[in-house]
């Protein structure tokens, strides 16, 4: 009995160890380019240039004509090969901060979003750029509505050929306009 068990046992591990097979089979499942992006994503700052005064009604209106920053000059690499799987892209090209005051209302949010409709139309009529759009975020600590950013978008195709120009003339006419409306306003 002992003879037969010993010899069961030894046939087990023989079954067992000769047994095993393959079980992925030579397939890969990760992706062969997750380690790399085709775009690159930056965080915008929240601070102000200081080239440019710090407040919506400060006077901006005759902005001297200055170098673009590194960040400001968006040309893309690899524009047409994207275009083919899924489209033109649309990309944030330029962010700024206003500051409504400390006081704000929606009664300032208010005139500030008729500043922005008729920036957005301005930079339109002027430059046609395709995909233009906009973000409005509140960024104030205390009262959201003191601090606000605007996030200039467009496609990308629209962004490398007038996306800068486009832009500051929206930032400028919100600026222009919102100055004007608040005075009408007091």
């Amino acid at each position: 009995m002992k003879k037969y068990l010993v010899f069961l046992s030894a046939l087990l591990c023989l079954f067992a160890c000769s047994g095993r097979k393959n079980v992925t089979q030579g397939i890969e499942y990760t992706a062969p380019h997750a380690d790399r992006s085709y775009y690159e994503f930056t965080s915008y700052e929240l601070e102000q240039s200081p080239l440019l005064p710090p407040s919506v009604t400060g006077d901006i209106l005759q902005e001297p004509d200055r170098p673009l920053g590194e960040d400001e000059d968006f040309t893309s690499e690899n524009v047409s090969g994207s275009y083919g799987t899924y489209g033109d892209v649309v990309i944030s090209v330029a962010t700024r901060k206003f500051k409504l005051g400390r006081n704000a209302t929606r009664k300032d949010m208010a005139v500030f979003q008729q500043a922005m409709d008729q920036g957005y139309a301005a930079a339109v009529r002027q430059y046609r750029p395709v995909g233009f759009t906009y973000a409005l975020s509140s960024v104030g600590a205390v009262n959201p509505l003191s601090d606000v950013e605007v996030t200039c978008k467009m496609s990308e195709q629209s962004a490398n050929a007038v996306g800068q120009n486009a832009c500051a003339q929206f930032f400028k006419t919100i600026t222009a306009t919102y100055i004007e409306m608040s005075k009408e306003a007091n």
